[in-house]
């Protein structure tokens, strides 16, 4: 007779104690977690991401805009046209391998978290993936490239492997592990914000739009 009882839905999300990453390689993961600590700089945020076999890391997004306590949009003082155009770029980047198209990307009435959160798209990336070194104190596991899912299937099928350099840091002690690859950025806010487009899975209203990237900004892996 059982003694407990637990749903599976309960393991969703949760990583095994020591889950080392995987080798280096070109990778589908979800997007499970967007981070505001009250530690990092104004205008950062931590995407978690997690990979087939359950390893979780995240990378650092850098946006060109944030909320004020007021909860106001305003722009992150100190930066430069090209940055605020760098990191928008960025920023398609990784919506683009989500899935959406540009002009959905152009056309929408703002993008917020809940466009990147799998748990509310049904939507996952892909990536290339350099793990971290065994035995090497404080480095980083690394996500060197987003892709769109067709350069992400051409570099399946080809057995092609990224290259990892000889001096590249990486870390496998700790289940979690930020990246260098993410200057990601968003534009101001407005006054509404419109849910995600998803995979048939609903997504929650929230309180501020973001209007369309620039088209110049365009900056995918293909």
């Amino acid at each position: 007779m059982s003694t407990f009882m637990i749903p599976g839905s309960a393991f969703d999300g949760i990583t095994a104690l020591g889950t080392a990453p995987p080798a280096a390689g070109y990778y589908e993961v979800s997007l499970v977690e967007i981070e505001n600590k009250s530690s990092d700089k104004f205008g950062a945020r931590r995407f978690h991401v997690q990979l087939p076999n359950g390893f979780k890391m995240f990378d650092f997004v850098h946006l060109p805009w944030d909320m004020d306590n007021n909860g106001t949009s305003v722009q992150v003082p100190g930066l430069s046209e090209k940055q605020v155009r760098g990191r928008t770029a960025a920023l398609i980047t990784i919506l683009q391998s989500l899935g959406y198209s540009y002009q959905e990307i152009t056309s929408a009435q703002g993008i917020h978290d809940d466009w990147f959160l799998t748990s509310k798209t049904g939507r996952k990336g892909f990536v290339e993936f350099i793990p971290g070194q065994r035995g090497v104190q404080g480095s980083f596991s690394t996500i060197k490239s987003w892709l769109t899912k067709s350069a992400y299937e051409t570099l399946k099928s080809s057995d092609s492997q990224p290259t990892v350099s000889n001096n590249h840091q990486a870390a496998t002690a700790a289940p979690q592990a930020h990246t260098n690859a993410g200057n990601l950025a968003m534009p101001p806010a407005a006054a509404t914000m419109a849910p995600a487009p998803t995979n048939g899975v609903s997504a929650p209203q929230v309180a501020a739009a973001l209007p369309p990237p620039p088209s110049a900004a365009q900056q995918i892996v293909s």
